[in-house]
């Protein structure tokens, strides 16, 4: 496992990476999930044991639709291997990285300061380079105010960086469960078309077992291809989730780091102004551009008696006139309010003709919602029909196979026993045979025995020998 860190370990992004130091190289992405791929389909075909059992037989024997679903499956493993190894490193340097106490951060101009921004962008982590990022504005600006804003400009790239990254292995992950019903599509338009062959060529028996299994194959690449994508998208989908709320509590952590180790040490800058001095900086000011008011008083109270003669007299005839504008805006208000009143009348018989319009609509809109509701009723019914014709026809043809079977082995029992009585029978004529020149034998013994008989009678009778010696020495019989 150590290795399999060590290979593929992320590598240190440096400052000019575009925020990018979370996300997983794409080449990598695609290698990894293609090693897993061919793992996956090298182990279980190599394997007699698996490659004989329901696991092998649904990656082998159900479609090309299993093999794009693993494939979907292996690059959702593969991004998030790749970024739990990136993150298990983020989270380490983040609980080991500290800011000394000796650094002067409070003096941003020092030449400590700005050797510790370069070396935490140098270190490559994603706390590091944050850190960094943040010194260096307030290196830039000497203010605590300006690095708070860029740290919190650069926390809401990250989350939506990390946001966009995981839309790709999301998008595969919504991919496989669509698989399956492709899948799911492709074989029952395959078990269709192949009842429809099979009862155009229902006469010959290996005919109807041949449609059969064709059938039933094509059912099942409908029903394993639903089962794998549902399993896999399940399988995957709950890590990925894991994965990017992990990612989110890093980017927490980092900014909790930031906003309580780094941002209380920075100093603020001096830009606040004293009261006192700019209350004696407006006094003098006033002092100096305005005159005095006791040398206005005499000029402004005669001109005050002069504005108010000038005001009284063209106040009088003013008044003339607004009385006569008064009037003339009366008899326009009361001609704007018929108008109104006409307008409101209006107004108030297009809203009703609206309101009826629109319940007109409402009513159309329902019957189109009704019809259509009955429409697709009736579509399932039917659809539901000839699933239970076609369900009904294949257990017709099922009987009938038993019927055509059961038949095959009473006329082969027959000929078994046709067979054997024909043995029989040859063994029985054989012996015949041997029974007919038995028979023969016994007559010929009978007739010899029938011509012995006198013989035997003649030599049954008493008889008397007498035994005569010859002058030469011989015995004979008398």
């Amino acid at each position: 496992m150590s290795k399999f860190k060590q290979q593929f370990k992320p590598k240190p992004r440096t400052y000019n990476s575009k925020r990018q130091e979370l996300e997983v190289e794409p080449m990598l992405l695609f290698i990894l999930a293609a090693a897993i791929f061919v793992i996956t389909y090298a182990v279980i075909g190599l394997l007699p044991p698996l490659r004989q059992s329901y696991i092998g037989v649904l990656l082998f024997e159900r479609g090309f639709i299993q093999a794009i679903t693993i494939s979907f499956a292996a690059v959702v493993v593969a991004f998030t291997i790749l970024k739990f190894l990136l993150l298990r490193r983020e989270y380490t340097a983040l609980n080991k990285i500290w800011i000394a106490d000796h650094i002067p951060l409070d003096q941003p101009q020092s030449h400590e300061v700005d050797y510790f921004q370069q070396r935490l962008i140098k270190d490559g982590n994603l706390v590091a380079v944050r850190c960094g990022r943040v010194i260096k504005a307030y290196i830039k600006s000497g203010d605590r105010t300006t690095a708070n804003e860029f740290a919190l400009d650069d926390s809401a790239f990250y989350v939506t960086g990390s946001e966009a990254s995981y839309s790709i292995p999301k998008i595969f992950g919504w991919a496989i469960p669509l698989l399956g019903f492709i899948g799911t599509v492709v074989g029952i338009s395959g078990a269709v078309s192949g009842f429809t062959s099979f009862m155009q060529n229902s006469t010959d028996v290996e005919q109807i077992k041949e449609g059969v299994g064709q059938v039933t194959s094509n059912l099942a690449v409908a029903f394993d291809t639903t089962l794998l994508s549902l399993f896999l998208s399940v399988l995957v989908m709950i890590p990925l989730v894991l994965i990017e709320r992990y990612e989110t509590k890093l980017l927490l952590g980092i900014d909790m780091f930031i906003n309580d180790k780094l941002l209380p040490r920075l100093k603020k800058s001096d830009q606040e102004l004293d009261s006192n001095s700019i209350n004696h900086s407006v006094e003098a000011a006033i002092k100096e551009y305005f005159p005095n008011p006791q040398d206005l008083v005499a000029p402004a109270q005669s001109y005050a008696e002069q504005a108010a003669r000038t005001l009284s007299t063209g106040f009088i005839a003013e008044v003339s006139k607004v009385q006569d504008v008064s009037s003339q805006i009366i008899n326009q208000v009361a001609e704007i309010r018929q108008q109104a009143q006409g307008d409101r009348q209006q107004f108030l018989d297009f809203f009703a003709r609206q309101q009826q319009i629109n319940h007109e609509l409402v009513q159309q809109i329902t019957t189109i919602v009704d019809e259509i509701r009955n429409k697709n009723l009736a579509v399932a019914q039917n659809l539901n029909t000839q699933t239970q014709g076609i369900s009904n026809q294949l257990e017709k043809a099922a009987k009938i196979i038993e019927n055509r079977v059961a038949s095959l082995e009473s006329t082969t029992q027959k000929l078994t026993d046709f067979h054997l009585s024909q043995s029989g029978l040859e063994h029985s004529f054989a012996q015949g045979e041997k029974t007919a020149q038995l028979e023969e034998v016994l007559k010929g013994v009978k007739d010899n025995l029938s011509q012995l008989q006198p013989l035997l009678k003649q030599l049954n009778k008493p008889r008397r020998i007498t035994l005569v010696e010859q002058d030469n020495g011989r015995l004979e019989f008398e």
